[in-house]
């Protein structure tokens, strides 16, 4: 079996399980962000006591200056209603635009903490199914299926803070085409977006479900690997490299070579937080980009 193959069984297998998932929390109150800067994540209600806060530790993270490191709680008591509790925030909790020490949540009601807003999703409520659409829309990029920078950013915050916990490795890339402005000037638009969504269809089975890549601008892409060392990121990194050159693109029906670049950083000592970590991915872009083209490239600490 080779890898696509084994990466294909690995998806289905994921998606599979995520539907199952999905159907267990139908059957759970949730909160979902309406408003802020995490739009569109849900948070099923899945334990007696929730805290919702600044810290990864919190089970509602929000990453939001104006929320307090642990900011309000939610509560299940035990005659099944839930309570939401402020506690001594320092900006305070909204109910429905009403500031609250304690409120008993009902189907739908909004409550704001700092420039974020959550909606209350009460147990096997159809606007499950709405909401479940809506997250998933906002987290991808239309075109090529992957998820979008916003979403790159929050999966790199919270794995990162994760793999400092665990003390383990974690790479990013940043993959860019190579002469993407050529096809465009020659093909206009239509050319490019062919381009684009071929690229997804060749490297959307190359890596692991754990991983993560995203449309990070027009005809770049941000890869995360938690768990992986630069020399795990290298591989990977050569293994979507080779996916593009190893076979011509077909453009008005004439064969077209199509190369990336891709420059790979790994957390360490000097890159602890997600802005230092793709900064050093970036300049080890441009370098590819110098020496290449078609070349994956690394930082590393000297350089």
């Amino acid at each position: 079996m080779d890898d696509e193959t084994t990466a294909g069984s690995i998806n289905l297998s994921n998606n599979l399980s995520r539907r199952r998932m999905d159907w267990i929390n139908y059957h759970l109150a949730c909160l979902v962000v309406v408003a802020g800067p995490v739009i569109g994540e849900k948070f099923p209600l899945d334990k007696e006591r929730m805290v919702i806060g600044r810290h990864q530790d919190t089970e509602i993270p929000i990453d939001d200056p104006m929320v307090s490191r642990k900011h309000a709680e939610v509560v299940r008591e035990a005659d099944g209603t839930v309570v939401l509790r402020d506690l001594d925030s320092k900006n305070g909790t909204f109910f429905n635009d009403v500031k609250v020490r304690e409120r008993v949540l009902m189907e739908g009601d909004l409550l704001r903490v700092g420039n974020s807003i959550l909606r209350y999703v009460g147990p096997n409520s159809l606007e499950h199914l709405c909401q479940d659409e809506m997250s998933e829309r906002t987290r991808r990029d239309g075109l090529t299926g992957f998820f979008n920078k916003q979403t790159f950013r929050l999966y790199l915050e919270r794995n990162l803070q994760r793999c400092k916990d665990l003390h383990a490795s974690l790479s990013i890339g940043l993959i860019d085409f190579d002469g993407f402005k050529k096809i465009i000037d020659s093909g206009g638009q239509p050319a490019g977006d062919h381009v684009l969504k071929e690229f997804a269809d060749r490297v959307k089975n190359a890596i692991r479900p754990t991983d993560l890549l995203a449309r990070y601008g027009e005809d770049e892409f941000g890869l995360i690997l938690p768990l992986t060392n630069l020399m795990g990121g290298r591989i990977v990194g050569e293994r979507l490299r080779t996916r593009v050159a190893d076979q011509p693109f077909v453009l008005d029906e004439q064969p077209c070579s199509m190369t990336i670049s891709i420059g790979i950083a790994e957390r360490s000592g000097g890159a602890e937080d997600a802005d230092a970590l793709v900064v050093r991915a970036d300049k080890a872009l441009r370098e590819a980009k110098r020496m290449g083209p078609n070349l994956t490239y690394c930082f590393m600490e000297s350089a």
